[in-house]
C-alpha cells in the first residue's frame, strides 16, 4: 500500500489504477444505455447493440445492418485533505456492428475498452541516517476487448447468447526512488511492461414474461473466470537524476528479465436485470452485477483486491410522435443512477463510486440513423485516511447507423 499524501495526476484515470489491472470499465459500452445509469442485462431491441448481454443480439431486425460508434470527454477534479488538481481528456470509446446470420441467429462484432491505467503518485519520506527521499509510482496503458457475439432466439420468449473476446493490451508500471537533496545516493527505478493477449468467454439469457399489455424482460449474464497468459519485461537499474524532468543517466543494470511468462487469474462474474415497457413511450429497468475480484492473482500472488458489485436503475421516455410531429417529440429522453463498490480497498476503506446520468436520442430526419448523447456526474473515492476523492463529469457521444439490407427490389 502507498500513501497519497502528495500526488500528481498525469491524466484522467484514477490514482487507484496502480492496483489490479487498472480501472475496469463498468456499465454498458453503449451510449444509449449509459444515459440510463448503465443498465444492460435485460436490454434489447431491433436497433440496439448491447455487448453486455449477447442474448440481446437475437432481437436485432433481420433486415438491418447496424453500426454504432462513440467517444467520450471527461473532466475531473482529484482532491485530498489539502490538495486538488483538475484535468480533462477525450478519447475513443467503442465501435460495434450487428447483423443477421439467419432468421434466429444474429451476430455482432466490436471493440471496447476493458481497463485503463494512468497514474503519477509521489510519496515523501525522511529517515535518520538517510535524510529525505521520494518514491514515485507511475503507470500508463490499457487493455481492450475485441468481441464476437452470437444471439439465438430459441422461442419467441427466450433468447440465449455467447461472446468470445480477445483481451489484449499493454500495462506499464514504474517505481522510482530518488534523493532530491543529496548527491551521495544513487537513484533507482524498477520498470515493468506487461503484454496481455488471450481469450475470454461470456454468456447471456433474456426471457420475456408472458404478461398482457406489457413487455417485461429478465436478463442474466455470466462471465467465465479464466487464466490470461501474458508476458512481461522487468528492468531494474541505478542512475543519476531521472526525476523532475532531468534526463536519466544510467549507471548499472541490477536486473533485466525479458518475456517472462505471467498468468493472470481473472475471476468470474454475473449479473441480473429486469426491464419493463409498454411498447412505445416509457421504459424502466434495473441491474445488479457482482465480480469475485478477491480471487484475482498474478502468478499465484493476490493483489489485495475486494469483490466488486454495482446496482443501477434507469428509465427512458419517447413522446408519442408521427412523421409530422415537431422534432422535440421525436427525441428520446433518458435518465438513471448507479452505485459501484469497486475492487479497490485501501487502508480498509472501500473505494466506492456514485453516478447520476442523463441522455438523449436525436433521430436524423428521414433516416434510421440517430445521434445519442449521455451525461454523467459523479464521485469516486474518499479523502479519509489521506486517500484521494475524484469528482467527475463525463460526456459520451455516439452515432448509430441503421441500414436496411436483404430487401428485394420491387421497382426499377
Amino acid at each position: 500500500m502507498i500513501s497519497f499524501n502528495v500526488f500528481g495526476q498525469s491524466d484522467l484515470s484514477s490514482p487507484y489504477s496502480r492496483f489490479g489491472l487498472g480501472d475496469i470499465s463498468t456499465g454498458s459500452p453503449n451510449t444509449i444505455l449509459k444515459g440510463m445509469g448503465g443498465i444492460a442485462n435485460a436490454m434489447s431491441g431491433r436497433s440496439l447493440l448491447n455487448p453486455t448481454n449477447p442474448a440481446s443480439y437475437a432481437d436485432i431486425d433481420s433486415l438491418s445492418f447496424i453500426f454504432d460508434a462513440g467517444f467520450y470527454i471527461k473532466t475531473a477534479t482529484f482532491s485530498t485533505n489539502n490538495l486538488s488538481e483538475k484535468g480533462s481528456n477525450a478519447s475513443f470509446d467503442y465501435a460495434s456492428v450487428g447483423m443477421s446470420a439467419t432468421k434466429r441467429w444474429k451476430i455482432g462484432l466490436g471493440i471496447t475498452p476493458y481497463s485503463s491505467k494512468e497514474y503519477n503518485v509521489i510519496t515523501e519520506h525522511n529517515e535518520a541516517g538517510i535524510g529525505s527521499y521520494n518514491v514515485a509510482f507511475q503507470g500508463k496503458g490499457g487493455i481492450n476487448k475485441a468481441f464476437f457475439a452470437n444471439g439465438f432466439k430459441v422461442t419467441n420468449n427466450l433468447s440465449i447468447g455467447a461472446t468470445a473476446s480477445l483481451i489484449f493490451g499493454t500495462l506499464s508500471d514504474n517505481t522510482s526512488v530518488y534523493f532530491p537533496d543529496s548527491t551521495y545516493f544513487l537513484n533507482g527505478r524498477r520498470s515493468v511492461d506487461m503484454r496481455i493477449s488471450d481469450l475470454k468467454l461470456d454468456y447471456g439469457i433474456i426471457y420475456r414474461l408472458p404478461i398482457p399489455n406489457y413487455n417485461v424482460k429478465i436478463g442474466l449474464t455470466y462471465s467465465q473466470g479464466t487464466k490470461l497468459t501474458s508476458k512481461r519485461d522487468i528492468f531494474i537499474r541505478n542512475m543519476f537524476k531521472g526525476f523532475n524532468e532531468h534526463t536519466e543517466v544510467p549507471i548499472d543494470t541490477l536486473l533485466y528479465i525479458e518475456d517472462e511468462k505471467v498468468v493472470l487469474t481473472i475471476p468470474h462474474s454475473y449479473g441480473v436485470g429486469v426491464s419493463i415497457d409498454k411498447g412505445k413511450g416509457w421504459m424502466l429497468g434495473a441491474d445488479f452485477n457482482w465480480s469475485g475480484w478477491e480471487g484475482f492473482t498474478m502468478n499465484g500472488v493476490n493483489d489485495s483486491l475486494q469483490n466488486a458489485w454495482n446496482v443501477a436503475v434507469g428509465a427512458s421516455y419517447n413522446p408519442t410522435s408521427t412523421s409530422i410531429s415537431k422534432y422535440h417529440k421525436k427525441i428520446t429522453y433518458r435518465a438513471g443512477l448507479h452505485f459501484d463498490q469497486t475492487y479497490y480497498n485501501i487502508y480498509g476503506e472501500s473505494i466506492n463510486k456514485y453516478g447520476l446520468t442523463f441522455g438523449m436520442g436525436l433521430p436524423v430526419p428521414r433516416s434510421l440513423t440517430s445521434f445519442n448523447v449521455a451525461f454523467e456526474v459523479g464521485t469516486m473515492g474518499t479523502i479519509k485516511n489521506n486517500l484521494v476523492k475524484e469528482n467527475y463529469f463525463n460526456i459520451s457521444v455516439s452515432m448509430s447507423i441503421n441500414d436496411r439490407w436483404f430487401v428485394k427490389r420491387r421497382y426499377q
